[in-house]
């Protein structure tokens, strides 16, 4: 059972004045570090918020993510890694105020910026915006969220000093009304701490379109302080100066050519200029951690960019809670510029752990598994994952060919975002969003052919105007040289694959491998292990997939790079005997997984 605040904790307030932060009447300069309680296990909070009060920071901010919370309409989860009152609870214990960031939108290259896929299938819904339609899921999210977190306001003497009203949305439009409504129905469920927006100080819209005349404004930026807090004053007369946002790091997105970094004095540098400009700063990210499962978000401008498994970074501490040299040269500036002595605590790096190449002892191939996954519904169309009633994983769209289409063009349309195509079980290739179509015909010999489309439906954009992304095939496949003359085919088996059953998984018909290039299949490993601590999981030989280790999805892999390995957090690791479950989707020549002590980068 969560552990609530004391009644008898002190009341705290956290207040302005022209120039600070006060707290019960004290200057404050508020030094925090963003982590997001849900890209790490439990066993690991308590670490990582240690080494953020050894940073010389008072203050955690955490984003709340909608879509971890409600998976399914009215199903709420506050378990495991989603049980946001312990992390509260722990945050309270190390000494920590919290900035929450409820959302409902947050971003945070998390999929869909936060919100949950199910409002897809309300097509006419204007996400973030004060339509009444959607503003009704809002406040039934938020009447189960807030009640939970209001105990732990510091005016009920628990951490949370300070909560956010959306994200960024200077970048997205100008709804006032939307903004009010979300202070509003703040205000009415209990939330009585000072309320802020955040938004970026590179275009003169942002912070009149993402901000309210009573809320703090607070700016999201990585560098040049000198130039972004005057136009944060400019926007805000009066009022503290504060980076919401500091950008130590950046983002990896699947196919760039190597990991994001970042110097430490670089970094370092810019932090010094903002606090001697006595500016708050929040560390983004302090400990970014890992989007396990099929949670990573999206960029989608000109073309669309998933974003890796690894939130590392290149933050403070590493994705499995190492300190950097960026952490050092960043904890030397808060002491050189605090006066405090106490900031020299050091930590070792967590044991790793090197089991070399662990063998695929079982195989089974998606044809095979389709009967214990999945039952088919039958559409004229291919229907989209979304109308299937799910919202991650996979589609199999099915069907049978007529001859009279033998040697014409086939033509796929509205695919999202990855597709493997067979012919009577023969791979023709893959097709990724972001390329050229390849030119496929069928050779079809006999009456009809057995078409089969594995489609990988990969993050859903988290930022911008494209967020309203329906996956799997949601438009058509059709057959023609030119579009004018193309002739759709209809009548399909629509399989969904969720993947997020791990039961099915164990159920499934394993065998001895069997070869298995160009064929989708999964693929079953056991080993032991002594002492379980961290690892790292790469799989060369396998293209495109997700791992699942002892029933956790780790998450997607991808041949593409810059990627290389999967985080493997000790505590998945039992002593003893442990399972692996790989899912390639393509289907690699000789599929191997190797454990190693150190993560692989294309660096």
């Amino acid at each position: 059972m969560t552990v609530k605040p004391p009644p008898n904790a002190r009341s705290r307030r956290l207040t302005t004045d022209a120039t600070d932060f006060l707290l019960d009447g004290q200057r404050l300069q508020v030094i925090s570090g963003s982590m997001a309680y849900y890209r790490m296990l439990p066993e690991h909070w308590g670490d990582r918020l240690d080494k953020l009060v050894a940073l010389g920071a008072n203050t955690v901010e955490l984003y709340v993510p909608w879509n971890l919370h409600e998976p399914s309409k009215g199903r709420y989860d506050f378990a495991g890694r989603a049980d946001l009152c312990r992390f509260l609870d722990l945050s309270a214990e190390a000494g920590l105020d919290v900035f929450l960031r409820p959302g409902p939108y947050i971003c945070g290259e998390w999929e869909f910026g936060g919100l949950p896929w199910w409002l897809l299938n309300e097509p006419d819904l204007a996400l973030r915006t004060s339509d009444p339609a959607y503003l009704k899921h809002v406040d039934a999210w938020w009447g189960e969220l807030i009640p939970r977190v209001v105990p732990y306001l510091s005016t009920h003497g628990g951490p949370i000093t300070a909560v956010q009203i959306e994200n960024e949305y200077g970048y997205f439009g100008d709804d006032r009304a939307y903004l009010e409504h979300l202070r509003d129905k703040l205000r009415s469920l209990g939330v009585d701490v000072l309320l802020f927006t955040s938004d970026g100080p590179y275009n003169k819209e942002s912070f009149v379109n993402g901000g309210l005349p009573d809320v703090l404004k607070t700016a999201n930026f990585g560098s040049n302080p000198g130039e972004h807090f005057p136009t944060l004053r400019k926007a805000q007369p009066e009022g503290p100066l504060m980076c919401m946002e500091f950008w130590v790091g950046w983002f990896d997105a699947w196919g760039n050519e190597k990991k994001s970094v970042r110097s430490a004095e670089n970094a370092a540098a810019d932090l010094k200029a903002m606090l001697d400009a006595n500016g708050s700063v929040n560390f983004f990210m302090f400990c970014g951690g890992t989007s396990f499962g099929f949670m990573s978000g999206a960029n989608l401008s000109h073309n669309y960019e998933p974003h890796v498994t690894s939130y590392d970074y290149d933050a403070l501490l590493t994705e499995c809670g190492d300190v950097t040299p960026k952490y050092e040269a960043c904890r030397k500036v808060i002491a050189q510029h605090s006066g405090r002595t106490d900031l020299t605590r050091t930590f070792t790096p967590s044991c790793k752990l090197d089991l070399g190449e662990v063998a695929f002892t079982q195989s089974v191939s998606l044809d095979e598994a389709l009967p214990t996954l999945s039952t088919p519904v039958r559409s004229a169309k291919p229907t989209s994952l979304e109308k299937l009633g799910h919202g991650h994983g996979y589609v199999l769209y099915r069907t049978r060919i007529p001859a009279v289409f033998s040697g014409m063009p086939l033509v796929i349309r509205g695919m999202r975002d990855f597709a493997h195509v067979r012919c009577d079980g023969k791979s023709l290739g893959t097709w990724y969003v972001n390329d050229e179509m390849p030119r496929w015909s069928l050779d079809i010999d006999g009456d009809a052919a057995q078409l089969d489309i594995l489609v990988d439906c990969m993050a859903r954009p988290n930022f911008g105007h494209r967020l309203k992304e329906l996956k799997g095939i949601h438009d058509g496949v059709y057959f023609g040289a030119r579009r004018h003359d193309e002739r759709a085919h209809f009548g399909w088996d629509n399989f969904a694959l969720p993947m997020d059953e791990p039961d099915n998984l164990a159920a499934l018909p394993w065998h001895e491998p069997t070869p298995s290039s160009g064929t989708p299949a999964f693929f079953r490993a056991e080993f032991e292990v002594d002492e379980p601590a961290d690892t790292f999981l790469a799989l060369p030989g396998c293209v495109k997939g997700f791992a699942m280790l002892n029933g956790f999805n780790l998450g997607r892999f991808w041949d593409l790079g810059p990627q290389r390995s999967l985080y493997v957090p000790g505590p998945l690791l039992k002593a003893g005997g442990n399972e692996l479950i790989v899912f390639d989707a393509v289907g690699g020549s000789s599929p191997t997984a190797r454990f190693l002590a150190e993560p692989q980068w294309d660096r």
